[in-house]
């Protein structure tokens, strides 16, 4: 209340003097906005030899330092505005905070999966692995770059950090008790990262869950079931159950039972039989090691054919319409063959009295 009574009190004084020196300080203010690209343009130009004006502006601290030059606009206009001491102070602790989070946002950005400085990194220290384990990794940086940013903040904020940190050790059983989840799931992040079980973009089945997995976070991993809804699991369940990977799948089976009226002739059955193991070996979407087609039982309805066997079409939705042409194929040839498929039927009988 007291800064803004400052504040009020100084606009009522106003004398020419001040009137110049709001002019100078806007003129400032403006300054610093209309050439803060350019500021920020020529400080990474200094750091980089590319002379590529659009790789300039890709570089992750560019938007940041754009920033910084437009709030020191603001903070110089208020220093020659001569405003009271108390208002003068408050906006250098906004400035320092201001600055502090921006530098954390520049060095956070280095670590963004999509980076360049990211990847020469990676190449440099050798860091390989799936999106998933280097979105795990840049989180967990980009976390602690965070952190540290708070804590210096909290410092320029004024609080004696000792004292927090003892605060934070009298309480440690306390925060233990209400993180247990949190820290579970955390070490269960870092298990899936280590084991792999999946990686993002992953078709995977977890309990009554399915669905492609599209972001793992320290605690949760997401991913979006066939209705296209998100569904958050903690880390802590996936390391607990079984999980089913149907991308790291190599090949799909695929099995029929084709069952033929029982007055069917057998010559008429075993040409079928070959008919079909033919066209499914000529098949080149078909494993050919792995086809089985064989008279299989005498059934109630009438005679069984199995047939079965494994193709390289993983993608699902082909493996639907591989599937329809395969189902068209035997239908057409038990056609061609003049053979019925028998229908489930059953035998009534009536006692005459």
């Amino acid at each position: 209340m007291k800064f803004i009574n400052e504040a009020i009190e100084f606009f009522r004084n106003l004398s020419l003097e001040n009137i110049i020196d709001i002019g100078i300080g806007l003129a400032i203010i403006v300054f610093f906005k209309i050439f803060s690209s350019f500021f920020a343009y020529i400080i990474i130009k200094m750091f980089r030899l590319k002379k590529d004006k659009a790789k300039v502006k890709e570089n992750v601290f560019y938007k940041p330092l754009k920033i910084f030059f437009a709030l020191l606009g603001v903070y110089l206009g208020i220093i020659v505005l001569k405003f009271p001491d108390n208002v003068v102070n408050i906006a250098t602790k906004i400035f320092k905070i201001c600055t502090i989070l921006l530098v954390a946002k520049g060095f956070s950005n280095l670590f963004d999966t999509n980076s360049e400085t990211f990847g020469k990194i990676r190449e440099k220290l050798h860091i390989d692995g799936t999106d998933t384990t280097i979105n795990f990794f840049s989180k967990i940086l980009k976390a602690l770059i965070y952190i540290v940013a708070a804590f210096i903040v909290i410092a320029e904020l004024g609080y004696d950090l000792s004292g927090l940190v003892t605060g934070l050790g009298i309480s440690s059983v306390v925060i233990a008790l209400a993180a247990q989840d949190v820290a579970k799931s955390f070490l269960a992040g870092l298990s899936i990262i280590s084991d792999r079980p999946f990686d993002i973009g992953d078709y995977i089945e977890v309990d009554k869950y399915a669905g492609t997995v599209e972001d793992m976070t320290f605690r949760t991993t997401r991913i979006r079931d066939v209705n296209n809804q998100i569904v958050v699991l903690p880390n802590s369940i996936l390391t607990t159950t079984s999980i089913i990977n149907s991308s790291k799948r190599e090949k799909r089976r695929y099995d029929i039972l084709l069952t033929l009226e029982l007055n069917t002739p057998l010559e008429r059955v075993a040409s079928l039989t070959e008919n079909i193991k033919t066209v499914l070996n000529a098949n080149e979407n078909i494993l050919k090691e792995n086809i089985r087609v064989f008279f299989d039982t005498i059934s109630a309805d009438g005679i069984d054919i199995s047939v079965s066997f494994y193709t390289d079409i993983i993608d699902y939705e082909a493996f639907l319409k591989f599937k329809e042409e395969i189902n068209f194929t035997l239908l057409d040839m038990i056609k061609q063959a003049g053979i019925e498929l028998a229908y489930p039927s059953q035998s009534i009988y009536l006692k005459k009295e």
